[in-house]
């Protein structure tokens, strides 16, 4: 993309086309038996997600990789590209009161009442305001903004994440 890391270049790019950035790449540094064995590993999948993501890109799918010197498309991999945009298509024709919403606040390392928490990010400040966002765009959720400090250390006693319909 454009913008490699330029966020003006990107926001203004993806604003003008208003449609998801997906990322649909053969592994270009890992074999494909490595891949299926170990999943994408080390630079490839700064290469393949974390880069992409900071352009502003929402999925990413493995298309195939090397196989010796030649890089090879894996059919089944191809057909999964198919299915996520034809899931992307729907997702955005569905009326904004008909779609699903769920929040998973990750907790790493596990087991030690790190959920809602980030280096150097306030979970629940980030949190309330996605969640005034969408009452603002979409619709009031059922879960009010302001309970989200007590939710989040209820999730860290349980040290797990919670079920909770909000919309």
């Amino acid at each position: 993309m454009e913008g490699g890391r330029r966020v003006d270049v990107a926001t203004r790019l993806l604003a003008a086309k208003n449609i998801p950035l997906l990322v649909a790449a053969p592994l270009l540094l890992q074999e494909i038996n490595s891949w299926r064995e170990k999943g994408v590993l080390g630079l490839q999948s700064a290469v393949l997600y974390s880069l992409p993501e900071l352009d502003g890109a929402v999925d990413t799918v493995v298309l195939g990789g090397l196989v010796g010197d030649k890089i090879a498309l894996v059919p089944e991999r191809v057909r999964k590209l198919a299915r996520r945009i034809k899931g992307w298509h729907a997702l955005r024709v569905t009326p904004k009161e008909e779609k699903k919403i769920s929040i998973l606040c990750y907790g790493f390392p596990p087991n030690v009442g790190a959920i809602g928490t980030a280096a150097l990010l306030n979970v629940p400040k980030s949190l309330e305001k996605l969640l005034v966002a969408l009452q603002e765009q979409v619709r009031p959720p059922s879960l009010p903004p302001s309970l989200l400090p007590s939710l989040l250390r209820l999730m860290s006693q349980e040290e797990r994440n919670i079920s909770i319909s909000c919309f």
